[in-house]
């Protein structure tokens, strides 16, 4: 990960790291690149500088494989996702095992946690179990409402038996991939007792990552601005391409003649749809490198796959293409992402939020080329679904691009798409 040092850091930033409280809860917000994780860490160093026990949580293993290499910053302060966390502290505090909901090993139940452990704790004479030191925690709008009432609730009884936790959190509502299970930043600040406290809640607005391009086409899908709306970038690059291909054949061969044209660069492969076609993807890809197989690292996360495992990700290397699916791509940037397989949205009854939501998510990972890709176009049928949710071309927000067979009927998709309804007319009906 491409990180900055601390005399780097910029004056919103330098805020939270000299005036936000070591104590008690704060919460800081921002939407895409601007520098939540980054904030994360140089603030566990700071903690950890002030003889504080900070750990970093992170979204999942691909995001804290990400962060692994962080150009020497909080290098002492361990890194772990939420599960592993909440196992160890709850098996350290109640000698028993998490209880689970939905029957599944990860799906924690927060609710019977809470009530379990509050009375575990309010009867225990060695409450100093409870306790958690410094917990960071990043994309915090992931994680549900029901986990902040917990963290919250045990946060305010230890201080009432003198035990000292701390809690920082790093969220934006427009990032949440499903919004019927995820948090909103109104629900963080409520269940952590922080509701109006000015100094207990913190802003980011500066765009560190994209081209100005890039964020203009990103926030076309914001779906809100309750965790502010970011400056654009002053950095200028090339327009996002909406690609149309009747093939995914043709589409490996696209991202190959992309990644040639931008040596030393990062590349992104991020796929909608099932682990197979994550592999798909990366076997069209590998077997269309030939003579460039030793000048580009081609590398794929599988989870559950110990050969394609996140352990085995290199994210620093350069000229290197990363295939992975959509859900393991939150938190993480590169040079040119292709967001590969946009035929197979569908369109819920969500009022768009989900589908626009992860568009928002998926296009603002790219600093400086991103490709929205369709394949499986057919010249003599329809378009698909999901192009309700593409802009208008007389919007030039974007350049729409055929590949193969598609060239030829660019004009016919371009007219088309003119003639869909924008997401702000589709939202009004």
């Amino acid at each position: 990960m491409r990180f900055p040092a601390l005399s780097d850091l910029d004056r919103e930033q330098r805020r939270i790291y000299g005036q936000a409280p070591g104590d008690g809860a704060i919460l800081i917000v921002g939407p895409p690149g601007t520098g939540k994780t980054v904030m994360a860490f140089h603030r566990a160093q700071k903690l950890k500088a002030l003889g504080q026990e900070p750990l970093v949580i992170m979204y999942n293993r691909v995001l804290r494989r990400y962060t692994s290499t962080r150009g020497g910053v909080a290098e002492n302060v361990p890194v772990s996702t939420m599960n592993k966390w909440v196992e160890g502290w709850w098996r350290a505090a109640t000698r028993r095992w998490t209880p689970k909901g939905n029957g599944s090993r990860y799906d924690v139940d927060w609710t019977s946690l809470c009530s379990e452990g509050l009375a575990t704790l309010a009867n225990s004479a060695d409450k100093e179990r409870f306790g958690w030191g410094h917990l960071l925690v990043d994309e915090g709008q992931d994680f549900p409402p029901s986990m902040y009432m917990t963290l919250g609730l045990f946060q305010k009884q230890l201080a009432n038996a003198g035990i000292a936790t701390q809690l920082t959190v790093f969220a934006d509502d427009n990032q949440r991939l499903q919004v019927d299970r995820n948090c909103r930043v109104i629900d963080i600040r409520k269940n952590l007792f922080i509701e109006g406290a000015e100094d207990r809640n913190f802003v980011l607005k500066k765009n560190f990552r994209n081209t100005r391009q890039i964020a203009r086409f990103s926030s076309y899908y914001q779906v809100g601005n309750e965790s502010g709306v970011a400056e654009l970038p002053d950095a200028e690059g090339e327009v996002p391409q909406v690609v149309f291909a009747s093939n995914d054949r043709d589409v490996a061969d696209f991202v190959l003649r992309k990644t040639k044209l931008n040596p030393g660069k990062q590349v992104g492969v991020i796929v909608h749809g099932g682990k197979h076609l994550v592999k798909r993807a990366y076997n069209q890809i590998k077997a269309r490198l030939g003579d460039a197989k030793g000048a580009i690292k081609l590398q794929m996360y599988l989870s559950g796959d110990e050969t394609h495992s996140d352990e085995k990700l290199d994210f620093d290397k350069p000229n290197t293409i990363t295939v992975l699916h959509a859900q393991s791509a939150k938190g993480l940037e590169f040079d040119v992402v292709f967001f590969v397989g946009m035929e197979r949205m569908s369109l819920d009854s969500s009022g768009f939020y989900n589908e626009r939501m992860a568009l928002y998510v998926m296009c603002s990972r790219a600093r400086s080329e991103l490709y929205v890709v369709y394949t499986e176009i057919d010249p003599t049928g329809g378009l698909p679904a999901s192009t309700a949710l593409l802009p208008k071309p007389s919007y030039k927000l974007c350049r729409y691009v055929g590949l193969g067979i598609i060239q030829s009927i660019m004009p016919y998709l371009e007219r088309s798409l003119e003639h869909n309804s924008s997401l702000n007319e589709l939202e009004d009906a």
